[in-house]
């Protein structure tokens, strides 16, 4: 089928599912995307319970055409990251630096080890046949973090500004992180050479650091470029073809691209943004904010369509294994490294409350679809999906719908003691 067709299809469902949501459910932006994909789903799935396989068949030979993991993974992870990381403000990642560093990093190595540990456990207790690496492989995706869907529901509770750097700085930084690693773990997978550690851990470093090179490169020559501009739209086709570009040459000189990505937001937002005329600012905002909506409905709608109609449920007790254990790893993470940094009094917070609030406002988004899309065909990819869309439906809805009632505006105050 035409590329353009099937993107138009997708993103014609993402803005019915929108409208319909601002309509008639009147929820967040993501928690009624993910509703109404999983509505559609289900109901195709009944459609084909009755009997009605010619409109099911036609649906799954749409879906099986669309093979857009790898596109949509290289087209749209660069314009999201760089939108998430846009309006961090640096002085406040500065204040929690210690504790946003131990987070992206050391939360995110010990929730990797702990979820692909802790299936595989399980799958051998239960004698489940799995190949290891594919459950770290899970793992690697799932243990980043998004900012977007936790902050817009925390925000109507008057997120204080500390909780608000260090939920955005650990979710912009663990993405990062998480990529890197699932980089590594796909590699094990497909190669038929095994790396050894050492070469595994100068492949991590490399990644890392070439990103973040990469990014202070690519937000130089951005910020010199929209310093001599007063164009709106000049200033756009800046933005956008230094953010691909800079994601293209990261995949050919194999470095982290959403590291990269994510270092040219920060310095962008914080050193050339605040330099633009305000109704510049303004409509620059606009449109990376609308980017990012837009891609993050397009996601939803597809790896919905995805798992109901081309994956079996079989899949169903893995998903909700993998719920209890990615819950369990999270608070195992986070805890860590915030009770070491009390104990070095390097941060005073009430422990138990940050550690909660970071546990189930620690939603999966659009990184973890894109990446579980983008992994090549083998026999454990339906288990590595139903697991990552489960996952991300129960935290977008189910955390997503509580956590503004089990936090309130005093008690999110309480847990940051000045």
């Amino acid at each position: 089928m035409d590329l353009f067709i099937v993107l138009a299809i997708i993103l014609g469902l993402s803005g019915l599912f929108s409208y319909i949501n601002e309509r008639l459910l009147h929820l967040e932006t993501s928690i009624g995307l993910m509703l109404l994909a999983l509505g559609v789903s289900i109901f195709a799935a009944v459609l084909g319970a009755f009997g009605t396989m010619e409109f099911i068949d036609a649906q799954r030979q749409f879906v099986e055409e669309l093979d857009l993991g790898e596109t949509l993974l290289k087209g749209v992870l660069c314009f999201m990251l760089f939108a998430g990381s846009v309006n961090v403000k640096l002085k406040f990642l500065d204040e929690e630096k210690w504790l946003i560093g131990s987070l992206a990093i050391g939360g995110t190595l010990v929730a990797w080890l702990l979820i692909g540990g802790m299936l595989w456990g399980i799958a051998v207790l239960f004698g489940r046949e799995v190949s290891p690496i594919y459950l770290f492989l899970f793992g690697a995706l799932i243990a980043p973090t998004d900012p977007i869907a936790a902050l817009a529901i925390l925000g109507r509770a008057g997120l204080p500004d500390r909780l608000e750097a260090i939920i955005s700085g650990e979710s912009l930084f663990n993405d990062g992180v998480g990529v890197v690693l699932f980089t590594m773990c796909l590699a094990i997978a497909i190669a038929p050479v095994q790396p050894t550690f050492g070469e595994a851990v100068v492949l991590f470093l490399h990644e890392v650091l070439g990103g973040i090179a990469l990014g202070a490169c690519a937000a130089a020559l951005m910020n010199r470029m929209l310093k001599r501009s007063e164009d709106y739209g000049t200033q756009l086709l800046v933005s956008l073809s230094i953010v691909a570009l800079t994601y293209g040459l990261a995949e050919h000189i194999e470095v982290s691209g959403p590291i990269a990505s994510v270092v040219t937001g920060l310095l962008i937002g914080n050193f050339a943004r605040p330099k633009m005329a305000e109704a510049a600012r303004a409509r620059f905002d606009t449109f990376w904010h609308g980017i990012d909506e837009i891609l993050n409905a397009m996601l939803f709608v597809l790896i919905g369509l995805n798992i109901v109609l081309v994956y079996p449920i079989e899949g169903f007790p893995a998903a909700v294994t993998a719920i209890v254990v990615c819950l369990i790893a999270r608070a195992i993470s986070v805890h860590i490294p915030i009770a070491f940094l009390r104990r070095t009094s390097a941060l005073k917070t009430d422990g138990f409350g940050l550690t909660k609030l970071l546990t189930w406002g620690g939603l999966r988004g659009g990184l973890a679809l894109a990446l579980a899309l983008s992994i090549p065909d083998a026999p454990d990819k339906a288990s590595v999906l139903y697991m990552t869309y489960a996952v991300v439906a129960f935290s977008i809805i189910v955390q997503g719908l509580t956590i503004s009632r089990f936090f309130k505006p005093d008690e999110l105050v309480r847990i940051i003691k000045k």
